[in-house]
């Protein structure tokens, strides 16, 4: 019954007396944001130097690392069942945030959000991360140790929406609704939680110093 009455209240705006011509401000409008795509920033108060070690004391017993959507640049293996004291404080933050973002997308409650992979991205200079997804994740983000201008790049759901109808030339003024990508520069000790479906990349690191984030996914744990 609630839903009917919302769509009732939503038609009541469209009923007017056509008997007189309409101004502008005469006509009643709403617009409906639909397919939401949420990109959660929260500001965490970890002890980034200490993480900043732990990361390079993990690429030293693993120099070579994987392959994933890394450009160049180095990528660890899961690291989830590392007990660093201040690595154990991040994935706790982790579930804390991503839990945040759940109920606020409305995932049932019987559920939580537990991270299930953690790597590590070293990125040196020339170095980038191509346009990806998470596939079979439910939740995924990104933890910030060092400052750059190497941002995280997300890609609208519909990737020609610039291409083939919004041309460039048409926007006056760049914004999330007309947008084929939004670029997302965070500063240190910065987490970012989005879905894993969300197109995104790491844009090329111009810099001397190194780009150092932690990555991971989510899946949902019954309560």
């Amino acid at each position: 019954m609630r839903s009917q009455a919302k769509n009732k209240e939503y038609l009541n705006l469209f009923q007017t007396d056509l008997s007189e011509p309409l101004g502008v401000d005469d006509i009643k409008k709403v617009y409906l944001n639909l397919f939401h795509v949420p990109i959660q920033i929260t500001e965490l108060e970890l002890n980034v130097d200490s993480l900043i070690e732990f990361c390079y004391e993990m690429k030293r017993k693993d120099e070579i690392g994987i392959e994933r959507s890394n450009v160049g640049g180095w990528h660890s293996d899961n690291i989830f069942n590392e007990t660093h004291t201040e690595f154990v404080k991040l994935k706790t933050e982790i579930e804390d945030v991503a839990n945040i973002y759940h109920h606020e997308i409305q995932l049932k409650k019987t559920y939580n959000q537990k991270v299930n992979e953690i790597w590590i991205n070293i990125n040196q200079k020339g170095h980038s991360n191509a346009f990806h997804v998470h596939p079979q994740q439910i939740l995924s983000g990104a933890f910030y140790l060092t400052k750059g201008t190497a941002g995280i790049e997300f890609q609208h759901p519909y990737q020609d929406i610039n291409t083939y109808f919004w041309e460039s030339s048409f926007i006056d003024s760049w914004a999330p609704s007309n947008s084929g990508v939004w670029k997302v520069v965070p500063e240190p000790n910065t987490l970012i939680i989005f879905p894993a479906w969300l197109w995104h990349k790491v844009d090329m690191n111009k810099e001397d110093t190194d780009r150092i984030t932690f990555s991971f996914n989510t899946q949902l744990d019954k309560k």
